[in-house]
């Protein structure tokens, strides 16, 4: 139609877009996860340290060095999703024919999206509940339903990178193969 100020993203600015998208992702989920291994290390020194000097360790590091290290491990999956570092049964890929293998590929991004959909609606499902019952920690008495929320994260998040996987191939990080 005609000069409207609507602009239409093309294939390749789509792309392009979706690429700069996920890098940016990917660089706050490291910086996030580098973060809280950084804070457990802290605590733990920390608590270490006041054991061994004032003979007593800080109340409640170990907890906070638990919940820490566990936001950085299930970042972890969204991190392994990105960098294509997930482990896969490569026995299939002889199985079938090679020219097969890039539809195959597209597929079981789809198939993983899909899971992952799924996996993220029960998550958001279980922080829900545990926000409703107001669920708190037994050393802190804090809501746990904010140290929940990196559940739903991680699935919605790599839903959204195995879709963009499946719609832009060229965007699928190359698989590491173990020696």
């Amino acid at each position: 139609m005609g000069s409207g100020g609507g602009r239409v993203l093309s294939a390749g600015g789509a792309e392009s877009f979706l690429r700069t998208g996920l890098r940016w992702l990917y660089y706050s989920e490291v910086c996030v996860t580098c973060a809280a291994l950084l804070m457990v290390a802290t605590a733990l020194f920390a608590d270490v340290v006041a054991r061994e000097v004032f003979g007593f360790g800080l109340f409640g590091a170990q907890k906070f060095a638990v919940y820490n290290n566990a936001i950085a491990g299930l970042l972890g999956f969204a991190v392994v999703v990105h960098t294509g570092g997930h482990l896969r049964i490569s026995l299939v890929d002889r199985l079938f024919p090679a020219k097969w293998h890039g539809g195959m590929t597209r597929s079981g991004d789809l198939v993983s999206c899909v899971i992952c959909i799924v996996l993220g609606a029960y998550a958001a499902a279980y922080v829900r509940s545990s926000m409703r019952f107001g669920e708190t920690d037994l050393l802190f008495y804090a809501k746990l339903w904010p140290f929940q929320l990196v559940l739903p994260y991680i699935f919605f998040a790599s839903a959204a990178r195995y879709l963009a996987f499946a719609t832009f191939p060229n965007l699928r990080p190359a698989e590491v193969v173990a020696q």
